[in-house]
């Protein structure tokens, strides 16, 4: 690796810290009030994302081109996208129910905010779902043929 390609690698890492970091201080901002920090942390924000936007398309242009250089039979294979893995709508129902019921429960009895399930239940049940998918993709048969 070349010394220029690692400092581009250690930029794009602190362009993305700092972004990570701006878009997290964005809320604290507003809550305190401090809208002149939203507008800096937003413009802070689009830069490290550009900034590293710029970085990823070039790299990946430069590695397109150098692979084209290459001779067919030497050529990386390309991945092939797998077939969407799904799962069925009653399943998927019944764990927004779940956590809905469970944190409707919590917030009714606990915290006092009503039988109503709040925007943390809608959360915590899209996180299951999203997790249950993620599952899915991970332990589904990788000697699938790609035609199928």
């Amino acid at each position: 690796m070349s010394g220029r390609r690692a400092v581009t690698i250690l930029l794009a890492t602190v362009a993305t810290v700092i972004g990570v970091l701006a878009l997290l201080l964005i809320p604290v901002s507003i809550a305190i009030g401090r809208y002149g920090n939203v507008l800096g942390e937003f413009l802070v924000l689009i830069a490290c994302v550009g900034y590293v936007a710029r970085v990823m398309r070039a790299d990946r242009r430069r590695r397109r081109e150098a692979e084209a250089l290459l001779p067919p039979e030497r050529r990386p294979a390309r991945r092939v996208p797998r077939r969407p893995i799904t799962f069925q709508f009653r399943e998927t129902l019944f764990a927004f129910l779940v956590w809905f019921v469970l944190v409707g429960a919590f917030n009714a009895f606990v915290v006092g905010l009503g039988p109503l399930p709040n925007f943390a239940g809608f959360m915590l049940a899209t996180l299951t779902v999203t997790g249950r998918h993620m599952m899915f993709r991970l332990t589904a048969e990788e000697d699938t043929p790609p035609g199928r």
